[in-house]
Order: C-alpha cells, then structure tokens, then sequence
C-alpha cells in the first residue's frame, strides 16, 4: 500500500489554515481600514477667488485666486489699471499648507452663511468672493457679492426689541434701536487681503504701488 506523502499534507494543511485565517480575520481587518482606505483615495479640491472691481481711482481690478489640489497649492494676486498696465504676481506650486489652512479659516469665518447684498450708493469697491471644496465624496461652491463690507460690519440697520409685557408703545417710530451688522463680509475681504507668506504679501504690496505710480 503507497503512503501518502507528508511534505504534501503539510502544504495543504497550511493552505487551508491560511484560508480559515483570512475568512475569519482578513475580512474584518478590511472592514476596519476599508473606509480609511475609500477615504484615502477621495478626490480633494480647495479653490478660493477674491475679484474686486474698482469704481474710481488709478486701480481697475484685483484678483485673489488660491487652490489645492491634492495637497499641491497655486496661489497667485492680479492686478490691473485703469490704464491697462498689468502685474501678477505668482507663487510657485509646493505642497505647502498655505491654501488649505486658509480656506480652513473662510470656513469659520462664515464664508458659506454670507448672502448677496445690493450694492451701496456710495461704493467704490465691488467684491465677488467664491469658493469650491470637494472632499470626502461631496462638493459644494459659492459666490457671494456685495459692496462696502465696512458697512454691512457696523451699520447694517436697527433691530428693535418690542416687550409688550409693559404695554404697546405710543409711537414706534422713536423706539431705540440695537445695531445689527454682520462683521463677517469685512473678515473675508480681510482674508484674502492677509493671506499667504510675508514674500508674497510684499510683491503684492509692490504691485500696487506700481500701479498707482503708473497711472500718476
């Protein structure tokens, strides 16, 4: 009678343990780090862009523009005349964290509870503040316009408080009133006026002084 070969039980013994491990232990593993890994390899998309628009003066039009796209940053400042002269000024990309922590701040800073507002009178200075994230999956974008975020900060209008507890009021019309401005139109113009590395800062800094030289 021929005897079975032990060398060969031996594979197949640890071919079926090696199988048993897996069903019992390797699906679990992949259920635990499975939506780190779907996570992982999600789309990631930061973009930020600041136009203004200039009514009066040697300044036509600024733009901030910022982007990250898988951790890669661009971001770079235009500016133009009202004689035409025009200057860029353009930071080399660099996985860098400059964008994404900036965007960050817009986040918390109220970037996507901000509504259009109609423009003022008086204004000189035109904003079109939009932002795109896609991340996890999802995606959102906005464009919010308004002018002379200074007074959308400090004299939005009165928001009057009637307690009539005490009886109705005689006369409304000189009721006192509670300031009720939204301060999160200046911080976003503030953002984008702040942002990036002090290098940049400064070339933006001489850019629009060239300008305004240029048009004197």
């Amino acid at each position: 009678m021929r005897r079975f070969p032990i060398e060969i039980l031996i594979v197949v013994l640890v071919v079926v343990m090696l199988a048993l491990g897996w069903r019992i232990y390797g699906t679990g593993e992949m259920g635990r780090f499975g939506p780190a890994i779907h996570a992982q390899r999600a789309p990631s998309e930061l973009h930020a862009r600041m136009l203004v628009r200039h009514t009066h003066g040697p300044i036509y039009e600024e733009e901030f523009r910022m982007s990250d796209v898988e951790g890669v940053s661009n971001f770079d400042y235009r500016i133009r005349g009202v004689n035409g002269h025009q200057i860029t000024v353009t930071a080399p990309a660099a996985r860098v964290y400059d964008v994404s922590f900036f965007i960050g701040g817009l986040d918390q800073d109220g970037i996507w509870q901000l509504q259009n507002k109609p423009p003022r009178p008086d204004a000189n200075e035109h904003y079109t503040v939009w932002v795109k994230q896609i991340a996890d999956y999802k995606r959102g974008e906005r464009t919010v316009t308004f002018t002379n975020p200074e007074y959308w900060a400090k004299r939005a209008g009165q928001q009057f408080e009637i307690d009539l507890s005490k009886g109705v009021p005689k006369n409304l019309v000189f009721l006192a009133g509670q300031q009720a401005g939204d301060k999160r139109y200046q911080q976003i113009v503030t953002d984008f006026r702040t942002f990036g590395p002090d290098e940049f800062r400064r070339n933006v800094a001489a850019a629009q002084t060239r300008i305004r030289a240029m048009h004197g």
